[in-house]
């Protein structure tokens, strides 16, 4: 039975991150970072989760890579064998690509109700900066190796 509660936990997080993301695209435009934005618009004042992200990232940012880190969520938390490193990978990869403090806290706030969210995942590097790479940019073709074939 305890799966069902964790499930039901993210579940309320997913909402609290639709509700966040209302939130800050009613009011975003007005602002060109999201520090800017929670400082000033009390209504972002209760999602803890927007403190932990990169301030620097403007609105619009904000509202993309969430929505690229947690689209896949309802189904996976519908699945029958839950897939938790997907949970907490998209969420790192897409959220906080060169952020480890604030993926450290986030995940501590997550594990408060989900003991296992992020267990084994490694933390993201500092060094990561910038817009990360979409993990589907590649798909369904492999990395490519550095091979030149003859022409």
């Amino acid at each position: 039975m305890k799966d069902a509660y964790e499930r039901r936990a993210l579940l309320l997080h997913l909402g609290d991150v639709l509700e966040a993301l209302s939130c800050l695209s009613r009011g975003g435009q007005r602002y060109t970072t999201l520090g800017d934005a929670i400082a000033r618009e009390d209504s972002l004042a209760t999602f803890t989760w927007l403190g932990y992200l990169d301030a620097a990232m403007t609105p619009h940012q904000v509202s993309e890579r969430a929505t690229a880190a947690f689209f896949l969520w309802p189904k996976t938390l519908l699945d029958e064998d839950l897939n938790r490193s997907l949970l907490a990978s998209t969420v790192q990869h897409d959220l906080f690509a060169g952020n480890a403090n604030g993926w450290e806290r986030y995940v501590k706030e997550r594990r408060t109700d989900v003991a296992w969210f992020a267990e084994d995942l490694p933390a993201p590097s500092d060094e990561d900066e910038g817009m990360p790479e979409s993990r589907f940019s590649r798909w369904p073709y492999p990395a490519e190796t550095g091979a030149t074939g003859a022409s």
